[in-house]
């Protein structure tokens, strides 16, 4: 039986830092050690702004899941974010290179993909992911694993996902600073995606939306792959500043107020919101009255989720995708909790919503079951389709240039095909 292999993933965010640990088998993924939310320094909206103080951050969380481990950390897959992340659609065409069957090989599919991606972007920005979505031979659409069957023309659909290098480097450059190298960078969208949705959301067309302190990362999937990715520079923060300002308060106590506020509201589910009408006791954080109406601080929560959703709303239908994602909506990360926010991207979005939660491990589910753990599960799950041999295509961190290892690329492919 093979050894068991360790996996770490790290979610760098702009409100906090997980690390979450886990022990991978042919059979099973076992969480053994996470750091729990560790507040973030030196991060803004997903771009490094303090290494110092983003090294001290992930340092700790890191000690934190080693701890609780038992085992150290050499290396990991990273979580990149920002409204600097781009996505765009390729086409690849090669010649099936000559053989008695005219047979496409494994370096055949790696050949169009490498031709797929050579699309022409800035010096400033590198490819972190390329995704293929479908084959053609000879015009022959819809084929999702082409090695073995015959043809003289092969052409490949893709969606390629890059970001700014330099946002990438300083990344690598705050882990590498604890003695950790990143495996891959993994963007937190599609993290996220891999943690929480179901194989048939793929297929029909769904929508994931990853509410997190400074961002919203958004990564929408059709057929099975991805088709469009985006991140708004907006998150649970503003929220959070909206209260604030309402109340009068610190910040430190609007969160506490926003945190109180939506876990009554998931308690008050399918009971109609009993309470809604009813004041707030808000005497212990010290504002000039002891009770608020309810119904004003939903009103404050409401404006800002409804700019979120709303934004979501105009990149959908920027990219004529209304009405083809059919499986609707999931939420997820840390925003996702706030109160109201299905109802919010019900109204706004007009399609079904569900809460996306982490699933696919075992272990410690009880440190990892909240919407917040999802990019970083994600990243373990994205390295765990790795490590079996299943995953999609690789770059260079440096260079942003394909690993050539043909004998390992056809089985990376096949992770985002159905």
């Amino acid at each position: 039986m093979p050894k068991e292999k360790i996996i770490t993933g790290i979610d760098i965010g702009s409100t906090k830092v997980s690390t979450t640990i886990a022990s991978v088998s042919e059979s099973k993924v076992s969480v053994i050690g996470v750091s729990g939310e560790v507040p973030s320094k030196g991060v803004n909206k997903g771009n490094v702004v303090d290494i110092d103080s983003a090294v001290e951050a992930i340092a700790t969380s890191i000690e934190k899941a080693e701890r609780m481990a038992g085992v150290s950390v050499s290396s990991a897959f990273v979580t990149i974010n920002g409204s600097h992340i781009e996505t765009l659609n390729s086409h690849g065409v090669v010649a099936v290179s000559p053989n008695q069957t005219n047979e496409i090989t494994k370096e055949d599919v790696s050949r169009v993909i490498e031709a797929a991606q050579a699309v022409s972007l800035p010096s400033t920005r590198e490819i972190i992911h390329v995704i293929p979505r479908d084959f053609s031979i000879d015009s022959q659409e819809g084929i999702k694993d082409p090695v073995g069957m015959s043809g003289v023309r092969l052409e490949v659909e893709t969606n390629i996902i890059h970001g700014a290098a330099i946002a990438m480097r300083n990344i690598v450059k705050c882990v590498n600073q604890v003695g950790v190298n990143v495996d891959e960078m993994v963007y937190a969208g599609l993290a996220s995606a891999e943690a929480v949705l179901t194989d048939t959301e793929r297929e029909l067309g769904t929508l994931l939306v990853d509410i997190g302190g400074g961002t919203t990362s958004m990564i929408a999937f059709l057929d099975g792959s991805s088709i469009h990715s985006a991140v708004l520079p907006i998150g649970g923060k503003l929220i959070t500043s909206d209260l604030a300002i309402g109340l009068r308060s610190r910040l430190e106590d609007a969160e506490r107020i926003k945190i109180r506020l939506s876990n009554e509201a998931a308690l008050a589910k399918g009971s109609d919101n009993v309470k809604k009408d009813e004041d707030f006791d808000v005497s212990e954080f010290g504002l000039e009255i002891d009770r608020l109406p309810r119904q004003m601080l939903y009103k404050i929560l409401d404006a800002r989720l409804e700019e979120i959703f709303r934004l979501v709303a105009l990149e959908i239908t920027k990219v004529n995708l209304n009405g083809k994602l059919p499986a609707g909506v999931v939420i997820t990360g840390g925003g996702a909790l706030t109160a109201n926010v299905e109802r919010n991207a019900k109204l706004n979005l007009k399609m079904p919503v569900r809460l996306g939660v982490p699933r696919g491990v075992t272990g410690l589910i009880d440190e990892i079951q909240g919407p917040s753990s999802a990019a970083g599960v994600g990243a373990v799950l994205y390295g765990v389709k790795l490590f079996r041999g299943t995953q999609l295509l690789s770059f260079d961190e440096r260079r942003g240039n394909m690993n050539k290892s043909f004998s390992k690329i056809i089985d990376k492919i096949k992770s985002f095909l159905p």
